[in-house]
């Protein structure tokens, strides 16, 4: 049995959340990219890491109550990819999502992440077992994004 240490290490990406106030005072965002933005209370900060560099994606959200999903997969297939989204609509949960993405780093070795509001959820057991019963689902992992503190 796969260690939970050992998905988190092969997650796709890591998310943040930072407050309004602190998304606008910050000197990492240049002021032409936070006047592009749309106004929010929290913005979901999704940091995906390679060896060559890092990509930073933002997502404006009115919520700090933000959950990640993270799905082991067998492999990738047009069935699971119907599956999930199945999951995702029976569970009420597409309207919630605010990103998502997968991703084989083997082809043995895949994961499906979204991340999504978590203001009126299901209870997570539910949705776990909901995932759980695709076929080739290995694990389901469901966190919250913790927010980042000064």
């Amino acid at each position: 049995m796969e260690k939970e240490s050992d998905i988190i290490k092969n997650a796709i990406s890591i998310g943040l959340i930072i407050s309004n106030e602190d998304f606008k005072n910050s000197p990492i965002f240049p002021d032409e990219i936070k006047e592009e933005v749309n106004d929010a209370s929290y913005y979901l900060l999704i940091y995906i890491a390679r060896k060559n560099g890092i990509k930073i994606n933002c997502f404006p959200a009115n919520t700090n109550d933000i959950k990640k999903i993270l799905i082991k997969l067998k492999e990738f297939t047009p069935e699971i990819v119907k599956g999930i989204s199945y999951v995702l609509r029976e569970m009420d949960l597409g309207k919630k999502i605010l990103h998502t993405t997968g991703l084989c780093y083997e082809m043995e070795n895949c994961f499906y992440e979204t991340y999504l509001t978590g203001d009126s959820l299901a209870p997570i057991d539910n949705i776990k077992q909901k995932f759980m019963e695709i076929t080739n689902v290995v694990n389901v992992q469901i966190t919250d994004v913790p927010i980042i503190k000064k």
